[in-house]
């Protein structure tokens, strides 16, 4: 193979580094498209909590 271990690794990280969520995550401002969150709903980062796999936010009950 002309590639490594490693090479494969780094282009991994920078795609997911890439596609960390930074936007809003509030009951006010939830998401990209910024949502008002309903009475009872909490506005909750998908599919992860990890900052680093974040890649958005939403209204959930519960």
């Amino acid at each position: 193979m002309w590639f490594s271990k490693t090479s494969v690794y780094l282009l991994l990280f920078a795609a997911v580094s890439q596609a960390q969520y930074t936007g809003p995550c509030s009951v006010s401002n939830c998401g990209a498209s910024g949502k008002v969150c309903p009475r009872g709903y909490l506005c909750v980062a998908w599919p992860s909590w990890e900052p680093a796999l974040r890649q958005g936010c939403t209204c959930s009950y519960g």
